[in-house]
């Protein structure tokens, strides 16, 4: 079948929140007090005449499913495009507006409110600002910022999670340490990007999509896109792009994945946000470099296709949901004064965890997935916090010349890790609102989602 010409539009609007705003990245509640750089709502579309479908990239820590699916509801009313037409991800910077709050973190009710129709404009534009284009694919290897989070430790080292049971592996050890064994699982060191140019030769967007958690490197109580947004900014400098030009990076595979140097071995500057334009720096650097070798198309095959993906949540058994009521009816709030994982403050945040859970999670839920095809590449999307490893697997059953995946898009269903590491434990696995799948999620979500890529091809 004849391809026909593609067009394509970016557009960016700005979603930073006022001071005042609770940020929500730690188990502790923030309070904007400084705003070091704007948060934006990306917007990515794409049309070739027969086809439409916009991505959006959104600076924030969580979208959860109902603002997602009320800005879809909102975008299929005034645009006419349907959900299957759209992605709208996290880039999960921890330095953000509290769109979804979790455990003693409170939601940011305004900022909430007033997210849709800020993502609604940013997609408005974007197809507002359709022209024909053409597109190339690119990846390289950075293996040099990426650290599994999980590790196994020496004997000595006490290993136990908030409901008192014994582990296998500890997250984010402190660096240094003379318990640190060995890091649990690989990590994802591919660097992959979509660029869109005009037919003019002019830039329109370049989206990347990278595996490593977020830079986290933000003073407290300041607003920050974190390294996402350093991308974007350096790719227009580099280029030269204009105004116009949206540069987008994407939260790949890295729920077990972060840039912390455990091993002491990086020396990363020390100023605050120093560590987030290095890793930028680097980055655009290399996609600049390697634009010189890409090859653009005008006519590429695009195709796209969705599915709501039945799976089972974990809920408390009964025991654990008295001893975490009995808690609960006993804590004093205000002395929930510490991060330390270790640490009764911690233990507490999970009871109220654990009652959360038992009162609102749904025993099933259906998973958003989308794989969609642009000419040689393809980008698949899930709504969930996932493992490299997953995304190893599911670029090596791809099969095809270029692959990445988007995650907590279109959704947040919260760490979804493959059944092997769900019996090791670790911070990922412990039972809240923001990790509840059942053990399988993992290989049905990499098997729906591998499917759905290859008959796309």
């Amino acid at each position: 079948m004849a391809q026909t010409q593609i067009r394509a539009g970016a557009a960016k609007i700005n979603i930073t929140p006022p001071i005042g705003t609770v940020i929500n990245g730690d188990f502790l509640p923030l309070y904007a007090q400084n705003i070091h750089d704007s948060l934006y709502a990306k917007a990515l579309a794409f049309d070739n005449g027969q086809k439409r479908f916009v991505f959006v990239v959104v600076d924030n820590m969580t979208l959860d499913g109902d603002i997602i699916n009320d800005t879809k509801t909102m975008i299929k009313s005034k645009l006419g495009l349907s959900p299957s037409q759209i992605m709208i991800s996290a880039t999960h910077a921890h330095s953000c507006g509290s769109v979804k709050g979790f455990s003693v973190v409170p939601t940011d009710l305004p900022y909430r409110l007033a997210m849709p129709k800020k993502i609604f404009e940013a997609v408005k534009q974007a197809l507002q600002n359709l022209q024909p284009a053409k597109i190339a694919w690119g990846s390289f290897n950075l293996a040099k910022f990426t650290s599994c989070r999980r590790w196994y430790m020496k004997p000595g080292f006490k290993i136990e999670n908030p409901f008192g049971e014994k582990e296998n592996v500890w997250m984010n050890p402190a660096p240094g340490s003379e318990f640190l064994d060995k890091p649990v699982s690989p990590t994802d060191p591919e660097v992959s990007f979509l660029a869109v140019k005009s037919m003019k030769d002019e830039w329109i967007s370049i989206m990347a999509n990278y595996s490593i958690h977020y830079a986290a490197d933000v003073p407290e109580n300041t607003i920050s896109a974190d390294y996402f947004g350093e991308v974007g900014k350096q790719l227009s400098e580099k280029l030269g792009a204009g105004h116009k030009f949206v540069g987008i990076m994407s939260n790949g595979t890295s729920g077990d994945v972060n840039t912390t140097d455990f091993r002491l071995e990086r020396n990363y500057p020390k100023e605050p946000l120093g560590k987030s334009k290095l890793i930028a720096n680097e980055v655009t650097d290399l996609i600049v470099s390697n634009l010189k070798s890409i090859t653009y198309t005008n006519k590429p095959i695009f195709n796209f296709s969705y599915k709501d993906l039945p799976l089972t949540s974990r809920l408390p058994s009964e025991d654990l949901l008295e001893k975490s009521k009995k808690k609960v009816s006993n804590l004093n709030y205000a002395s929930l004064n510490s991060i330390d994982k270790a640490s009764p403050s911690i233990s507490n945040m999970y009871a109220i965890e654990i009652v959360a859970v038992a009162a609102y999670q749904p025993k099933y839920v259906l998973a958003p997935i989308q794989a969609v095809r642009l000419g040689e590449g393809t980008i698949g999307t899930l709504p969930a916090e996932i493992f490299a490893e997953t995304g190893l697997k599911l670029k090596k059953e791809a099969k095809t010349n270029h692959y990445f995946t988007i995650c907590l898009a279109n959704d947040q269903i919260g760490y979804v890790p493959p059944a092997e590491q769900m019996k090791l434990g670790g911070y990922e696995t412990w039972l809240c609102t923001g990790s509840h799948m059942e053990a399988d999620s993992e290989e049905k979500l990499r098997l729906a989602l591998t499917s759905m890529i290859k008959a796309l091809r």
